[in-house]
């Protein structure tokens, strides 16, 4: 009897450790990169009750609600991946919105000029439909696609967006009109493109257009992701395949005691920090040289320099692409890989190396310029070599697109003619390798 009950002990102690790695493992980045006393707390009133097996086992009431407890922590924890997929929420464009944007003054001289109409559809998209290089005025039914429709998603990030050029002049736009001449097939390109978005957005954006039955998606991905990997240059990960999938501020509890929280703090503040906090802010679209002004020329400003010369991508960038690339191994949408153009090449102009102000953006510090391309290189020959081992599509931009200030307003943003650049060697590369999707 005595050993039966020794080896339920044993049993009892290998699953309390086993679970509390777990636990820990779901906590530790947050635990150790932001200083939060909740986070803290939490983490230790989990651990509270998974060792509670060994606490209250002889005392028959406390034993069964801890038990129970003990349960809901282990469905949090299994449930954690499914639940951050459904909930996660992307930032996405206001829906049904239109401006238009004229450019006079001389800061964007030669990048953009004229008036501009920038909008979105019901979703927040920019969408447009061509038939034998003409413009269709039509809304875009997500639910029905015919079979003489060819469905384009691009996914990316603002370099993706275009949000201070006019929906005709975007590179996916343009790609549009390109390819409906080579087509007999209506063009549908639905631009799901949002400044700040970095790879995860891009994966579960991708997850959810699915269902709209794409022929062909799109990615233009790499510097927010970088220039991440840059601030939260400590973050290391010890199981990243674990941590990330599992973290726990991706989970239903979080997210419960999250919004609890928000509630509280609702009822604690008054009328006027309430305001403060959801303060709407003009977008930067909205008057771009204002947003652009007081942080170009970064590399001569910031007056701390520092170094970042990494070996590889960041684990985030690298678990989620790869992610991406294998539910593109299906080919069913067929996915094309862009890598990022930016102004970081030694032949840049000087009146666009004075525009440069993600060095990383929003910092006290900028990286030098020789690092800036060392940086930008690795991430996309890391894209590029991972995209064509897995014998998936890839279209070479970073080479092919000059650094001045006729193909980019700053860093890596597109001009009027850039964007130009853009859509013909995607177009030609579509033609050239996916021709059979134009047929």
């Amino acid at each position: 009897m005595d050993n039966l009950k020794n080896v339920n002990l044993y049993i009892k102690l290998l699953l309390c450790s086993f679970l509390s790695a777990l636990v820990f493992f779901s906590f530790r980045i947050d635990l150790i990169y932001n200083s939060s006393l909740n986070t803290f707390l939490s983490f230790l009133s989990i651990l509270f009750i998974v060792w509670s097996i060994f606490i209250f086992s002889k005392k028959s009431l406390t034993r069964v609600i801890f038990y129970n407890l003990l349960t809901i922590i282990i469905l949090n924890l299994i449930l954690t991946p499914l639940f951050y997929r459904i909930t996660f929420d992307i930032p996405s464009r206001q829906a049904n919105y239109k401006i238009v944007k004229e450019y006079k003054s001389k800061f964007f001289e030669g990048i953009f000029s004229g008036k501009h109409i920038i909008s979105s559809d019901k979703k927040g998209y920019r969408v447009s439909s061509y038939l034998d290089n003409n413009i269709i005025n039509e809304k875009t039914n997500y639910e029905l696609k015919d079979n003489n429709t060819l469905r384009i998603f691009t996914i990316g990030a603002s370099t993706t967006e275009g949000g201070s050029i006019d929906d005709r002049k975007t590179w996916s736009s343009l790609m549009g009109a390109r390819l409906s001449k080579i087509t007999n097939k209506k063009v549908e390109v639905i631009n799901t493109g949002m400044a700040g978005l970095r790879s995860k957005h891009h994966y579960f954006t991708f997850q959810r257009i699915k269902k709209y039955k794409p022929d062909l998606v799109i990615f233009l991905t790499g510097i927010n992701d970088w220039n991440h990997h840059v601030v939260n240059s400590d973050k290391r990960y010890l199981i990243p395949w674990f941590e990330i999938r599992y973290s726990f501020n991706k989970s239903i509890i979080y997210k419960t005691f999250n919004n609890i929280n928000k509630q509280i703090r609702k009822k604690l503040f008054s009328k006027k920090n309430l305001e403060s906090e959801n303060a709407t802010y003009v977008s930067a679209e909205l008057d771009t040289e204002a947003y652009l002004a007081p942080q170009i020329n970064s590399l001569n400003i910031r007056k701390i320099s520092k170094k970042f010369y990494k070996k590889t991508v960041s684990e985030d960038y690298s678990y989620w692409m790869n992610s991406i690339f294998q539910d593109c191994e299906s080919r069913d949408p067929i996915c094309v890989f862009m890598d990022q153009p930016t102004a970081y090449q030694k032949e840049i102009t000087n009146d666009l190396k004075k525009r440069l102000w993600m060095t990383p953006p929003n910092q006290e510090y900028t990286l030098s310029f020789k690092n800036l391309i060392y940086l930008s290189s690795m991430y996309n020959n890391w894209l590029r070599n991972e995209v064509k081992d897995r014998k998936l599509n890839f279209c070479l931009l970073s080479d092919k697109i000059e650094a001045n200030t006729s193909n980019f307003t700053d860093d890596c943003h597109f001009s009027e003619k850039g964007s130009i650049k853009v859509s013909e060697i995607l177009a030609n590369y579509i033609n050239l390798s996916l021709n059979l999707i134009l047929k």
